[in-house]
Parts: structure tokens; C-alpha cells; sequence
């Protein structure tokens, strides 16, 4: 939502105003015990008037999150803009995530408006701390400058430069709800997606790492390059079911947060549905035997297509189903 003039207008004279305030402790200095102080808690009370509040940032974010929500359930999957011979004005929304997403979409619907809620608290707690850093950012550069103001005042350079500096920092600041929904901004659909990718029972997923993770000023609280290439089992799957592989070092996936929920994460997950597709320390005994004795089967399936006199011992269709129970998704 773009600011209007006005709110333009009266963020950089208030910005001025800060910058007037400091430009007068530069000339004077400290002429009193407390001046110090009360000039620091002047320009705090005056940066805190100027910038969105985590409150307002969650609200704007909430009502975004409820639009795409709506059309969800609208489509009854993820949806996508589709437009017809007639262009943009008669495009329209479409799911992109199949019959089979649509046809479960109500007893999904509970854990996606579960989503809905915890996407909405999550961003507010998270928040909540990137404003604070931030601030805390900015006040130590207002603090470090009135501590170098002598009594009497100074015209050193050095110095007052640092005037400029905190006008800079809290251009940015006022912004800080803009860069912190790039960070947030498609977070609730990954949520959705990775429900709907649930539905077609994967077996892992492969942690893929994004070098955008270590892009952006913000301090990360986590590192995901050590996940890079980790595979996650997904908990209950038919494999597990089936005794064809087991967990594995690294755990289920959720044990973990998935790519998205940590601020400014951009990783990605690769799914996997095949028992043959799996590392090998995340197969049993018994997957490994059935995985041997159907690509014997495939085997000798493709060595018996030259003799077309010989009868094959298992219909087509029957070995079709039987491959893909213990190759593909069961």
C-alpha cells in the first residue's frame, strides 16, 4: 500500500526535526547534568511517533494473508491466475494443485486455517524482535554521537557526520515494514503448499539451500547452509508403514522448521516418492532386497521383448502395480 503525500511529507519533516535537535546538542554540548539524556529520550520519543508498529505491520499482514486464504478456499488448492483469450480483465483463479488436493480440500481446510493463525502470531512475534533490533541499531549510533559531544559544543567533522548518519538510519527505518514482508512475504503459502505436497504421501525431502539466506543487513539467527542436502523422513509414510526404510540420521521433517518460517529464509525442500530414490542408510534390509528383485523383474521384463513368441509370466498390468507398490508410492 503506497504512503500518501501527506504522511511523505510529515516523515521527513520529522526526520529534519531530529536532525535540527541534534545539530543543537552538536552546538552546545551538554549543559546540564541530565541534557544528555533528555535529549536522547527526546529523539527516541520522536523516532517511535514516525515508524509503523509491529501491531500495525501484523495487521496489514493479516488482512494480505486472509485475501490469499479466501482464495484458496475459493479454488480449493493453490491458486493461480488464469487468463483468457480476452486478457487481464477476464483472468481468473484457478487451482494449480490437481483433482486430488480438491477432493480432500475439506478435511484439509481445519489445519490450513490453523496455518492461517499461526502464520499471522508468528509474524507478529518475529516482529516484534527485527523493529527491536532495529532500533536497538539506531540507538546506538544516536547514543555513541551524544556521548562524543563535548561541554560547549564542537565543530568537528567526525563528528557531526554522524548527524547525516542517523538521519540516513531512520529513512530506513520508517521503511522497516516494507523490507520486513520481503523477508515474511511468502510465508503462508509455503505453509499451504507443504500441506497440499503432504497429500501426495512423499516418502523425504531433500533440504536444498538458497544463497539468498546470507543476502539482506539483517542478522540471521540460524544458519541452513549446514542443512543443504539433508534428506527428512516424512513421519507415517507407506514406505515406513511397508518396513522399506527407516528414519535415518537426520530425523523427520517435522522436527524441524521448514524453509520459509525463519526470517528471511529462501530454501527450498525436494521431495521425494521413490523407496529408490532414498540414501541408502535410510533403507532396510527388506527395501533393499524388494528394490533388487523388481529391477530383476525390469530386467528381465526388457530381456524377454526381442522373444515376442514368449509368453510373459505376469501380465502387464500386474507388473505395473506391483513395481510401483514397492518402487514408486506404494
Amino acid at each position: 500500500m503506497m504512503e500518501d503525500t501527506r504522511s511523505i511529507i510529515e516523515t521527513r519533516e520529522a526526520i529534519n526535526a531530529i536532525g535540527e535537535i541534534l545539530a543543537a546538542f552538536l552546538k552546545s554540548g551538554p549543559q546540564y547534568p541530565n541534557h544528555l539524556e533528555d535529549a536522547y529520550a527526546d529523539v527516541s520519543k520522536s523516532v517511535h511517533s514516525i515508524i509503523p508498529s509491529s501491531a500495525d505491520a501484523t495487521a496489514r499482514y493479516g488482512r494480505v494473508c486472509k485475501g490469499f486464504l479466501d482464495n484458496v478456499i475459493q479454488v480449493r488448492g493453490m491458486p493461480t491466475r488464469l487468463i483468457s483469450g480476452g486478457g487481464e480483465s477476464e483472468a481468473q483463479n484457478v487451482s494449480s494443485s490437481g483433482s486430488h488436493v480438491a477432493k480432500l480440500f475439506d478435511t484439509l481446510l481445519p489445519s490450513i486455517t490453523e496455518r492461517f493463525k499461526w502464520c499471522v502470531e508468528n509474524y507478529r512475534s518475529q516482529a516484534d524482535i527485527y523493529l527491536d533490533d532495529q532500533i536497538g541499531q539506531l540507538q546506538v549510533i544516536l547514543r555513541e554521537f551524544l556521548e562524543q559531544v563535548p561541554s560547549g559544543g564542537t565543530k568537528a567533522k567526525a563528528i557531526k557526520s554522524k548527524i547525516a548518519e542517523i538521519k540516513k538510519e531512520l529513512r530506513y527505518l520508517v521503511k522497516w515494514d516494507r523490507l520486513f514482508y520481503t523477508y515474511k512475504a511468502r510465508s503462508f503459502s509455503t505453509e499451504i503448499e507443504h500441506i497440499f505436497v503432504l497429500t501426495g504421501s512423499p516418502l523425504a525431502a531433500i533440504w536444498q539451500y538458497s544463497d539468498m539466506d546470507a543476502q539482506g543487513e539483517y542478522q540471521k539467527t540460524y544458519n541452513h547452509q549446514q542443512r543443504d542436502g539433508r534428506v527428512y523422513a516424512i513421519r507415517g509414510s507407506w514406505a515406513i508403514e511397508k518396513g522399506l526404510m527407516k528414519v535415518g540420521p537426520n530425523g523427520y521433517l517435522d522436527e524441524i522448521d521448514i524453509p520459509g518460517r525463519e526470517l528471511g529464509c529462501m530454501c527450498s525442500l525436494l521431495w521425494l516418492y521413490s523407496i529408490s530414490d532414498l540414501p541408502t542408510n535410510m533403507m532396510t534390509e527388506k527395501g533393499v532386497a524388494e528394490l533388487k528383485r523388481a529391477r530383476a523383474v525390469v530386467t528381465g521384463r526388457e530381456a524377454e521383448k526381442p522373444n515376442r513368441a514368449a509368453e510373459p509370466k505376469t501380465r502387464p498390468s500386474e507388473l505395473k502395480n506391483w513395481l510401483m507398490r514397492w518402487i514408486g508410492r506404494g
